[in-house]
């Protein structure tokens, strides 16, 4: 998850200018007046998307024609049992995402339910994720590692993922574009692991489950239930369909004695403009 809740449970309860050189001989006036009547091949314009994949290929190319993109972050993320006070935390953040090459830089600020407030740094490059937590060393590894990913929000990344399941999205027309949504409930956790449109709410839903297991919560996979999921894109029509924001949402249900504990994140990213910078590691990360 963005950030991991801390849940207590009691007993009891991420393109040759100049003029052309002469050639050794002239052309015959027939050539010439051949080539100046040849006509000229225009390209045709893209028909408009219609599908939603078509829509998420449009959205990929105008991403993919700028060095960069700077996006604003914003989550949260709580477990809630009745009879006790949340856990939760909230997370804020800015994101410089290069293209070409693919790397992330990620400032962010973690503010928990008590007040407490720590600085979180991410950097992806080469494929591989730095993490910074508050005063605490950088830890490293690959994008495969999910207490890496977790940490690491990358839009880019998520649009491209969003395209393995786009078929299943609904479209529809906004004011500006197109939003495309996809949407679940009712899935048992153990079923939903091999729903690719869920891959990363169960990735992201782990850390908080492990540490209800640690606390005394025996709920199994086929126990646990997703109460609702949402991810949505909004497109940009008159920019290609460029990705505005993107959200993501999702809440389990956890059993424990004779009730739920309610475990939810929601995630926003908002697109803040071209970035036309770079991405480098700082020193003390390498």
């Amino acid at each position: 998850m963005l950030v991991a809740a801390a849940v207590a449970v009691s007993s009891g309860c991420s393109a040759h200018g100049g003029k052309k050189k002469p050639a050794g001989r002239h052309a015959s006036s027939k050539t010439e007046s051949t080539r100046t009547a040849r006509p000229t091949r225009t390209s045709k314009p893209a028909p408009p998307p219609k599908t939603a994949a078509q829509f998420v290929a449009r959205a990929r190319q105008a991403l993919g024609a700028e060095k960069g993109w700077t996006f604003a972050l914003r989550g949260s993320e709580s477990a809630v049992m009745q009879g006790q006070a949340p856990s939760s935390a909230t997370y804020a953040a800015t994101v410089h995402r290069t293209t070409a090459p693919a790397a992330v830089q990620q400032n962010g600020t973690v503010t928990t339910s008590k007040g407490e407030r720590k600085p979180e740094v991410v950097y992806v490059v080469d494929g591989t994720g730095y993490v910074k937590d508050g005063a605490e060393g950088w830890k490293r590894g690959p994008l495969s590692d999910p207490d890496i990913a977790n940490d690491v929000e990358d839009p880019i990344a998520e649009l491209d993922a969003f395209a393995a399941y786009a078929k299943s999205a609904t479209v529809s027309r906004t004011a500006t574009g197109v939003r495309l949504q996809v949407s679940a409930s009712g899935w048992q956790l153990s079923a939903a692991r091999s729903r690719p449109a869920l891959k990363r709410a169960v990735r992201e839903v782990e850390p908080t489950l492990a540490q209800l297991r640690k606390a005394g919560v025996t709920a199994a996979d086929g126990q646990i239930t997703l109460k609702s999921f949402s991810e949505t894109w909004e497109l940009d029509e008159a920019h290609g369909y460029r990705p505005v924001s993107h959200r993501y949402a999702f809440t389990f249900l956890v059993p424990f004695q004779g009730g739920d504990i309610t475990v939810s994140q929601e995630a926003r990213a908002d697109s803040r403009g071209v970035f036309s910078g770079s991405v480098a590691l700082p020193s003390g990360a390498k």
